[in-house]
């Protein structure tokens, strides 16, 4: 735009002329030059108007005064804002302040917005199927439920925003779980309304972790052919805190070492050693010889089988550490389930244990590389379709069970297996493992649904060291006519890098090429959003499991877990229990722990991740669609009671 060199309203050099004149001293500049010019007042325009003033093209063809912006009237009398004194201008500030307060359409223009842009979202969210359809008793529920989460939040663990120190006795709701668990367990409604709800599936669960401890251990109390090994003599008291304790079972006549002598020695690798002492030996001397304080071997031994408070949350403690921890228990586990009588009762223990929990079926991960377990006796080894032999049998065994009361419905289809093996094998050792799973899938073809590689990710190998022998397996099953999908634990990690130095090793890389039905954890996802894009396009599920990822200290409560961004990402879900046993928390703590780790998650939120579990399982259609039906009268009828039995109490909160 040009001006002319002479009219009053041109700016000096430098200056910017519409900022230093005031509005209304700027509209009289503008007639008083229009007078100059000889137009009317009026009608400053010209009756003559061109084509090109006609014409609504772009500004620069317009007249000149036309580009002149509109500006608000002010008093003739009102100096510039830049003439007022600093005194002035902090005054008419303090007006236009009162004056704007005032201005109602304004605020209902923002309310409007801010209404329509939640709406938007609600509209998007990720349990809008289960909110849109829910029924009137599920909708009282899910208030109900929401009212006593808050008064819990508020009065059972107390930890108000103030400036005051907290008492001791003040906890975090979705703080530290272990430390929370006492009460928690003892005195929230909440966790009983979680321990009362169906669950759907139970998708993400080690096989060799699903009973408590002290079952395991009564049943080889006093067993004769159970040994047990240490890996350093038991001689001064730092040994019982240092030492990693193994079982397993020989003949009665095997030969006893001495784990409390100076002379013992703990090689189990070479056969011209022993390093075994019978169970009941041991529990015999462990009185005399161990130190003071620490009176029970059953009792030691639980503690070395479960994470404590003290060793999670310990300010030293780091990632390598607890998942060296970690590892020595699931080794402890092994032995005292991993033989005939006791493998056919833990399966009928754990399918009995689902059906307490809520858990209408489920995929089991037993690691299966070691191709034996023993007899009873010590005396004869059952190899792999032995093993499947026993699960297949005990699930018809308990199916009947559950017939004769009218409760197939419980647990219609009883349990699948997915194939497990390390990953950190060499290639000749995996593609063995591949070809023992495609074995067992041939001979069992409805008990194997799955593979997954397992094992601390920050180790070697990441998922791509074994692409050809994965590439090779997925086509000689499409080749056979056969389905095993990958349910690849990966994600479980803080670094990333799949047990190398390089991001882009990222297991969760490979989940997506091997185009794998479900991963475990995927708590690393949210770093890559590209990836989640594509585990939307593909359907992909992750295996939630909070209590372990804040345990094996990815998190340091279930406050601080992903799952939330990781489900506003469109991402489905489910919600699993991992190693219940070595963690002390089962499913019932898994979605009480979902419910209070954001405020976001409701009763809607329960129900979808429980419908998501069904989904998404390595059932058959029809299967899936008689699952959704069983868990919805479940669900209709535990909302029922939910309105029932908490209604009144929760309507007298003060929330």
């Amino acid at each position: 735009m040009s001006y002319d060199s002479e009219s009053e309203t041109m700016p000096g050099p430098g200056k910017h002329w519409l900022r230093a004149l005031s509005p209304r001293t700027y509209t009289n500049k503008l007639r008083k030059r229009e007078s100059k010019s000889g137009l009317d007042e009026k009608d400053s325009r010209p009756n003559t108007i061109s084509a090109a003033e006609k014409s609504e093209d772009l500004p620069h063809k317009r007249p000149k005064q036309q580009m002149l912006p509109a500006t608000p009237p002010q008093e003739a009398d009102e100096p510039p804002i830049e003439e007022l004194s600093k005194e002035e201008k902090i005054q008419q500030s303090k007006d236009l302040l009162k004056q704007n307060l005032n201005d109602s359409e304004r605020k209902q223009h923002y309310d409007n917005r801010r209404s329509e842009l939640l709406k938007e979202e609600q509209t998007d969210s990720w349990d809008r199927e289960s909110r849109n359809s829910a029924s009137h008793f599920q909708n009282l529920a899910a208030d109900i439920v929401w009212r006593i989460r808050e008064h819990e939040r508020d009065n059972l663990f107390g930890n108000k925003a103030s400036e005051q120190i907290p008492e001791p006795s003040t906890r975090d709701m979705g703080g530290q779980f272990l430390t929370n668990k006492e009460r928690i367990e003892e005195h929230s409604l909440l966790f009983k309304i979680a321990k009362t709800m169906p669950k759907g599936a139970h998708l993400h669960a080690h096989f060799n972790a699903e009973l408590p401890v002290d079952d395991l251990l009564k049943r080889v109390r006093d067993m004769d052919t159970m040994f047990v090994r240490s890996t350093q003599p038991l001689v001064v008291p730092e040994d019982y805190a240092k030492t990693e304790i193994v079982f397993t079972v020989l003949p009665s006549d095997h030969p006893e070492a001495d784990l409390f002598s100076e002379d013992y020695s703990p090689a189990f690798k070479n056969t011209d050693n022993n390093p075994w002492m019978k169970w009941t030996t041991f529990q015999g001397r462990f009185g005399d010889k161990a130190p003071n304080g620490i009176l029970d071997a059953e009792k030691w031994v639980q503690e070395k089988m479960v994470l404590s408070e003290e060793e999670v949350y310990g300010t030293s403690q780091t990632v390598n550490g607890i998942w060296a921890r970690f590892n020595q228990a699931t080794r402890c586990f092994k032995g005292i389930l991993n033989f005939e009588s006791a493998y056919r009762w833990y399966v009928k223990e754990a399918m009995r244990n689902m059906v307490k929990n809520g858990v209408m079926y489920a995929e089991l991960r037993p690691m299966l590389m070691d191709k034996t377990i023993p007899s009873d006796d010590g005396l004869r080894q059952i190899d792999l379709e032995g093993q499947m032999k026993i699960v297949e049998n005990v699930i018809v065994e308990y199916q009947n069970e559950l017939q004769s009361k009218g409760e197939l419905s419980k647990l219609p289809w009883g349990i699948k297996i997915i194939y497990c093996t390390p990953r950190s094998i060499p290639k000749q050792k995996m593609q063995s493992e591949l070809e023992d799973c495609i074995r067992l899938k041939i001979k069992f073809p409805e008990l194997i649904c799955g593979f997954d590689l397992v094992g601390a990710e920050d180790r070697p190998n990441p998922i791509g060291f074994y692409r050809e022998e994965l590439l090779s397996f997925v086509q000689t099953c499409k080749e056979l006519g056969i389905n095993i999908p990958f349910m690849f634990h990966a994600g479980e990690t803080l670094l990333d890098t799949g047990g190398t130095k390089e991001p882009e090793n990222s297991n969760l890389y490979e989940s997506v090429l091997l185009n794998a039905k479900r991963v475990g954890h995927g708590f690393a996802l949210t770093k890559h959003p590209k990836l989640i894009k594509r585990f939307q396009d593909l359907n992909i599920c992750i295996e939630l499991c909070p209590i372990s990822n804040e345990l094996l200290h990815l998190c340091r409560n279930v406050k601080e877990h992903p799952y939330p961004e990781i489900l506003a990402a469109g991402i489905p879900c489910t919600v699993n229990a991992d190693n219940p046993a070595l963690f002390g928390a089962d499913m019932n703590h898994e979605f009480y722990q979902v419910m209070v780790g954001t405020p976001t998650m409701s009763m809607h939120g329960w129900r979808q991740l429980a419908k998501w579990s069904i989904e998404h399982s390595c059932l058959k259609h029809e299967e899936i669609e008689d699952g959704l039906r069983f868990f919805g009268e479940r669900w209709e009828s535990f909302c029922e009671w939910v309105v029932n039995e908490y209604g009144d109490y929760a309507r007298s909160l003060d929330i």
